[in-house]
């Protein structure tokens, strides 16, 4: 299983960690070929906008390619360039 670098996962966790309940801070994720897609519970907290998927986008050289809700949790999909 591949994980990104800790400073990439620091970065994108500055970025979500403000749409997560209080102390929560997680960054749950799977990585397949040149994608990668980041979980979050819908009880964890909100939504992400779409400025702070673009930045999250940005930050992985990417493309966000879209979200779905499966299973009681937001599924975030981008295209990674990194």
């Amino acid at each position: 299983m591949t994980n990104l670098d800790n400073s990439i996962e620091d970065e994108i966790l500055a970025i979500v960690e403000k749409y997560q309940k209080e102390n929560t801070k997680l960054l749950n994720y799977l990585i397949t070929d040149d994608e990668i897609t980041f979980f979050s519970p819908i009880g964890n907290g909100s939504e992400i906008t779409a400025s702070d998927l673009q930045k999250v986008a940005d930050i992985l050289k990417g493309s966000f390619i879209g979200m779905e809700i499966v299973n009681q949790e937001y599924r975030f999909k981008f295209k990674m360039g990194i």
